[in-house]
């Protein structure tokens, strides 16, 4: 019978446990970051919203479950958060995850952002009765309009923002209660977004104009001040798969 010194016995059977430990953990080997904690908006849609069961919902929580699935890394989600605090605590590193968003140079700096999940268009809706042509950004000086507060428009619409009259609200309801009151002549919102409101009977006289005002495409992105950005990559390249094999295309297809 073979016999090992004590040394080597001692040695071997810890290695044995760390190679089991990786293979039956292998969210482990990322010690700071056991569970990261996720949040988004909550009245984005189909994006991340909250449904009357006050549940978080969406396109972008879906995909982040889905991934962190696969990876074996359980999440934990904090909600009910104004979204511009959202962003802030994202940029510090409070927020390890956002679950969806609009690419943009500015949150580039702050956030390393993954393959495009999805992408859609802002448009100018208007009331049936008071509609105009629009073309270009300088057909809104001298309008006042409504945004919900938070939408980024990119790098072209705030240098042009200055030129123009547009209120901020906290919900999109807002935004159409506005327009139909006739205390502003327009509201920005992306076409997705404005599909549920439109089905309303309220806002029946609001239609969208042909000519969207910009396209952005839409990312899970991860703090660069979190310990999380530790798996960024892995988490990219589960996300990659999923996107190639269809199974984020079928998560859209869900939200009509």
């Amino acid at each position: 019978m073979l016999y090992l010194p004590l040394k080597k016995t001692i040695g071997l059977i810890a290695t044995l446990a760390f190679l089991y430990s990786q293979i039956a953990h292998p969210q482990t080997q990322f010690s700071d970051c056991q569970v990261p904690i996720i949040s988004g908006a909550s009245n984005w849609y189909p994006y991340a919203y909250i449904d009357k069961n006050d549940i978080h919902r969406g396109i972008g929580y879906d995909v982040v479950n889905m991934v962190f699935a696969d990876l074996n890394i359980p999440i934990q989600y904090k909600m009910g958060i104004p979204w511009s605090r959202t962003i802030k605590q994202v940029n510090e590193g409070h927020i390890d995850v956002l679950a969806a968003n609009y690419w943009t140079e500015e949150r580039a700096k702050n956030m390393h952002m993954s393959e495009e999940i999805a992408n859609e268009s802002l448009y100018v809706f208007t009331l049936k009765s008071n509609t105009f042509i629009f073309n270009e950004w300088k057909d809104l000086k001298n309008k006042p309009g409504v945004i919900t507060r938070g939408i980024a428009l990119g790098e072209s619409f705030e240098q042009y923002r200055k030129n123009i009259y547009l209120r901020e609200v906290n919900t999109h309801q807002q935004s159409f209660e506005m327009l139909n009151k006739g205390r502003v002549d327009y509201l920005l919102i992306a076409k997705n977004s404005a599909q549920p409101y439109l089905l309303k009977k309220e806002n029946e006289d609001i239609i969208m104009l042909d000519k969207p005002i910009n396209f952005y495409s839409i990312r899970i992105s991860f703090s660069k001040k979190s310990p999380c950005i530790a798996i960024f990559e892995q988490f990219n390249q589960a996300l990659t798969k999923r996107i190639k094999d269809g199974s984020v295309t079928k998560i859209i297809s869900a939200y009509p």
